[in-house]
């Protein structure tokens, strides 16, 4: 099935949640070594990208002009889970391995992640009262 028929908008942003992590876990692991446990600040930031891009355009196929304002409460949504999976992953970090605390933490924010994004960032445009 092309991506193009595909309209199950839960499925959509877990495809392109697939995408997200995969680079941010390749950015991840390039940097974990130099950066430890703040690789995923990098990491993330790299999957962040990715994510405006195709949730934009596909997941929530919003045709309305990019306000500044979205850009905004995208960038905001995604330091917050940045921050608060980065904590995570140090706490965890503390008894397990690097790579096990990242793959734990990478379901819940995906999770938190699509919550805001549909709620918050790529909400439908507000429809002004006719009279």
């Amino acid at each position: 099935m092309p991506l193009t028929q595909i309209s199950s908008r839960p499925l959509r942003f877990a495809i392109v949640g697939v995408s997200n992590t995969i680079v941010d876990f390749i950015v991840f692991f390039l940097l974990q070594h130099v950066l430890g446990p703040f690789a995923q600040i990098a990491g993330y930031a790299a999957g962040t990208a990715n994510s405006y891009y195709w949730n934009r355009r596909w997941t929530f196929a919003t045709h309305k002009s990019q306000s500044k304002g979205e850009w905004i409460r995208f960038i905001v949504v995604n330091v917050i889970v940045a921050l608060l999976t980065t904590l995570i992953l140090i706490g965890l970090n503390t008894f397990l391995p690097l790579w096990i605390a990242k793959v734990i933490v990478t379901l819940p924010s995906l999770a938190l992640n699509y919550v805001l994004n549909k709620l918050w960032v790529f909400r439908p445009a507000t429809v002004e009262p006719t009279e």
